[in-house]
């Protein structure tokens, strides 16, 4: 039976399933149970430890973003046009702080990421592929490697027992089960067709169609990023599905280019809303509406606030845009999808949200 709750259940700390309507959408707190998810708190300790590292690396990062900004002639430049000067020099800001985050050079926190290579990659590679792989592979791929060393016990201090690291991967079983319900819908269909948007490496796409061998489905993965791409081969071929998958390499621009043709009954896009101003967010989502045919799926995502924000601020210098349930919901509704068509699903953190929207 569905109830209403007010934002307070959000900060619980038990993991029961809650269901509730906010504003009209409804919304689901899934446990970790219910999908063989992760859900380990992080003790007040461990949380004040998290927070004295960050704002120590708030400090040294800021005073190398400051470097940085002002030693570019741009800088100096927007001084001489004080009207537009505050916008320009938020511009090179962020630019900065994207540059020094994705440096494999730069070393963020002494008590972080300079002993350990994964804390490192974790850093550098955020915002990409190659964290997320890290993380939604942590116990198969990484601890198995650790030993008590240093790199061992910082690596299991940080990547192992942060909740962001937990729910990113709750957020990846999450949307394989919704992807696998959404290839159910279309199981009549001779020829299931999925589009992946932003599709990283696309293991969430892969393992879906794993679970559902007997349909046939063809993929078409977009990314920008060619190295996504590569891996995203190199998953599928392992998998034994290379006749199922193209690639393609480009921007959202490209989108109604390649639906022309393909003409996708799910798109998928999990991931990218985090980076996307709401503006741009309702744009582009208002476009994938309008390539879906009535009944078609769209599954996608956003990160909502959460205790170690800080930490992925100003340690990972990961910048991502925070939403809560209701402005996820209105961006989908913003976007043209009825209010009753869209559903939330969230991990047991309430970190990450998982959509699913129905033309």
């Amino acid at each position: 039976m569905l109830f209403l709750v007010d934002h307070r259940t959000y900060l619980e700390k038990d993991e029961a399933t809650k269901i509730w309507i906010e504003d009209g959408i409804f919304v689901q707190r899934l446990a970790s149970n219910e999908f063989g998810g992760e859900y380990k708190r992080s003790s007040k300790a461990y949380l004040t430890v998290l927070w004295l590292v960050s704002l120590w690396a708030a400090v040294t990062n800021s005073f190398q973003l400051a470097f940085r900004v002002f030693s570019k002639a741009a800088f100096w430049k927007a001084i001489s046009s004080p009207k537009k000067f505050a916008k320009r020099v938020l511009t090179l800001w962020l630019l900065a702080l994207w540059e020094l985050g994705r440096s494999p050079k730069h070393i963020s926190s002494i008590f972080v990421d300079r002993f350990s290579r994964f804390n490192h990659q974790a850093k550098w590679g955020a915002a990409g592929w190659k964290s997320l792989e890290l993380f939604y592979n942590y116990w198969k791929a990484i601890q198995p490697q650790l030993n008590g060393n240093l790199e061992g016990q910082l690596t299991r201090y940080w990547i192992e027992r942060m909740e962001n690291r937990q729910a990113v991967t709750n957020r990846l079983k999450i949307a394989i089960n919704l992807l696998v319900e959404a290839l159910d819908k279309f199981a009549g269909v001779a020829e299931i067709r999925l589009l992946s948007v932003a599709s990283g490496s696309a293991q969430a796409v892969i393992q879906a169609m794993l679970q559902r061998p007997k349909l046939k489905v063809k993929v078409v993965l977009i990314d920008s990023d060619q190295t996504a791409l590569d891996e995203a081969k190199r998953c599928v071929e392992r998998a034994g599905l290379g006749d199922r998958f193209s690639f393609v390499l480009g921007k959202t621009e490209i989108l109604e280019v390649v639906c022309r043709d393909f003409h996708p009954h799910i798109v998928e896009m999990v991931g990218f809303l985090d980076y996307r101003p709401s503006k741009k967010a309702v744009e582009l989502i208002g476009r994938i509406r309008s390539v879906l045919p009535v009944g078609g799926v769209f599954v996608t995502c956003n990160i909502a606030p959460n205790p170690e924000k800080i930490f992925l601020d100003w340690v990972l210098l990961w910048p991502m845009i925070y939403r809560s349930p209701r402005e996820l919901g209105e961006l989908l509704v913003g976007g043209g999808f009825r209010k009753e068509a869209v559903n939330l699903f969230y991990e047991p953190f309430m970190i990450h949200g998982i959509a699913v929207a129905v033309k």
